[in-house]
């Protein structure tokens, strides 16, 4: 990469007193000494997570589900179930998560929305914006089925949402995304 090529604007922050519960405290010290992080960035990281998806699932409709249960579900699914749950259910509500987060819908917009929701779902990715392109990768264990289920809804949305066709390759276990900037 050169000097100054997709350098990021720095942004200001402020300093801020609170007051919390010692024990609270301690827990968010812990937290953040298991991550291996200081206790400001911890912080910063968890308000973060919320104001970029936890303030949304209630109001969209998500419900947390054990990562056993959403395997057990998705494969004793066909795959054109599947697909149709992903084309024709799950892409409304996603286009509509869309909307109600960023009101803006372009490839960085999506790009955030997906990683938000990665996140809160705790799968690895791995994300590296490129020249013309975002290079997404994602490391799950939930099977072929339910990366069937995601390459679906994912080219359904970029296709319906960005009008983009985005290229997709999946495994077991992988799914790789590239989008487009232009």
């Amino acid at each position: 990469m050169r000097e100054g090529e997709n350098e990021q604007p720095k942004k200001k922050s402020k300093t801020v007193t609170f007051r919390l519960l010692s024990s609270l405290l301690e827990e968010l010290k812990n937290e953040a000494d298991l991550e291996k992080i200081n206790l400001n960035a911890f912080v910063s990281k968890v308000l973060s997570g919320h104001m970029q998806w936890g303030r949304y699932e209630r109001k969209v409709g998500l419900l947390p589900m054990t990562k056993p249960f959403v395997k057990d579900a998705i494969n004793r699914m066909t795959e054109e179930q599947i697909v149709n749950l992903a084309q024709k259910i799950e892409k409304d509500d996603f286009t509509n998560i869309l909307v109600f987060t960023k009101g803006d819908q372009g490839v960085d917009e999506f790009i955030e929305i997906l990683r938000s929701w990665l996140n809160v779902a705790y799968m690895q990715h791995y994300i590296e914006k490129r020249k013309n392109s975002y290079l997404f990768t994602i490391q799950h264990d939930l099977g072929s089925k339910w990366s069937l289920y995601v390459k679906t809804m994912v080219s359904e949305l970029a296709h319906d949402v960005l009008a983009k066709k985005i290229q997709i390759s999946t495994t077991e276990s992988t799914i790789s995304l590239t989008f487009p900037l232009e």
